[in-house]
């Protein structure tokens, strides 16, 4: 899984050795405090037994129609459920302003980093109080995309907590950054890297059953390196951090918390886009700092460091 996977990357995270110096730039740091806007583009599913109903629809007002199930009309008015006080729609589960820090990052030179998301709508709190914040993990080697859990109640009893499934995620963007786009050998069975030489059907025969995974020797068609397009992300040195692309907030909740009892077994999910514009540099309120969540329920214990 998933989770498994980045848990074990993470591990190897926090027994690496030191970073940069202080004061030394630092190519994966990408901190700083951000403004998020959502383009309200929403993609809801209602799954009932494995069969999907898929709505799209610009904004909150308005009903969503799933047609007929089992016999019922099946309709949901998305701003009344996104205001039931039980309920977390995508900008009250993660936040219009936020405070972005990677607190192992001077600790080691690892690409994969913990990320902490800190809830920066309000900036100045009343004495005692403290902001929510979010845990996850970001990629130096994946254009610097990151992933957020945003489920960490999902195994729990109540009928509207968030699923297991439930994320934030995107990628940042760097200053100056640009895409180029060139024709490279992939293999069609295993899309590895190969060497083009021209064949007739635009690919050469990469192993035809000398190797274990050949084909040829075991019934199969030989492994062919075919012509693909790779885009890749070009960034100038030191590009410091502009904001973020790509943003997705992806939320679940059991079918019993939208439609009552007649969809008990159900499941609805909401997905929502967003980007980010960097206002300034890391500058949080006062928080606790949540563990690393993953969307399929993975969990690390986090830092117990804070403000």
């Amino acid at each position: 899984m998933l989770a498994k996977r980045l848990w074990v990357s993470l591990v190897l995270v926090s027994c690496g050795g030191g970073g940069p110096k202080p004061g030394e730039f630092d190519p994966r740091d990408v901190s700083g405090n951000y403004a998020l806007t959502y383009d309200d583009r929403l993609t809801l599913k209602l799954d009932v037994g494995g069969a999907v109903r898929e709505v799209t629809q610009q904004g909150y007002g308005g009903v969503v129609d799933f047609g007929t199930i089992n016999g019922n009309r099946v309709t949901l008015n998305l701003s009344e459920f996104c205001a039931k006080p039980e309920v977390q729609c995508p900008s009250e589960a993660f936040w219009s302003k936020v405070a972005v820090t990677q607190p192992n990052l001077s600790a080691n030179r690892f690409a994969l980093q913990e990320l902490t998301v800190v809830d920066d709508t309000v900036h100045v709190l009343d004495a005692g109080q403290r902001a929510k914040s979010l845990g996850g993990l970001v990629d130096a080697n994946n254009d610097d995309r990151f992933l957020l859990g945003l489920g960490v109640q999902g195994g729990a009893s109540q009928n509207c907590a968030a699923l297991a499934v439930s994320l934030a995620g995107g990628r940042f963007t760097r200053f100056g950054e640009r895409f180029e786009t060139t024709t490279e050998g992939r293999t069609n069975r295993s899309n590895q890297p190969c060497p083009l030489d021209g064949g007739f059907d635009g690919g050469a025969v990469v192993d035809a059953g000398f190797l274990p995974d050949g084909g040829a020797a075991d019934g199969g068609s030989p492994q062919v390196c075919e012509p693909r397009m790779i885009t890749r992300r070009i960034v100038p040195p030191d590009a410091g951090v502009e904001g973020i692309a790509e943003g997705k907030v992806f939320l679940g909740w059991a079918g019993g918390c939208a439609f009552g009892p007649v969809l008990l077994g159900a499941t609805l999910t909401l997905e929502t886009g967003y980007t980010g514009r960097r206002t300034g540099p890391y500058d949080p309120p006062p928080f606790t700092p949540a563990p690393v969540v993953l969307p399929d329920g993975g969990v690390d214990g986090g830092s117990d460091g804070g403000p």
